[in-house]
């Protein structure tokens, strides 16, 4: 238990019994919206090089989300990527 800096100072422990009050609940991407983004970024991808560094990292963008329309479930998305129309 940490000790206070100054003897008058309480310390407050704080114990999570839930830890997914620390996770964010992961949000839904609709397959429309996936089949938007992947052309955008087909889009944005014939305006560069073909070798450049941003290409590479928008081929890779445009294969993750083109692969959740691929999919027969509904599709989610782990992490903070939100795509809105």
């Amino acid at each position: 238990m940490p000790r206070p800096s100054h003897p008058d100072m309480e310390v407050v422990v704080m114990i999570v019994t839930n830890p997914s009050a620390f996770a964010p609940q992961s949000p839904a991407i609709d397959v429309s919206e996936a089949r938007w983004a992947t052309e955008e970024l087909a889009a944005l991808i014939g305006r560069l090089e073909a070798d450049s560094p941003v290409a590479l990292v928008l081929k890779h963008a445009r294969r993750e989300i083109a692969s959740l329309t691929q999919q027969q479930q509904p599709a989610r998305v782990v992490g903070p990527l939100r795509i809105a129309a």
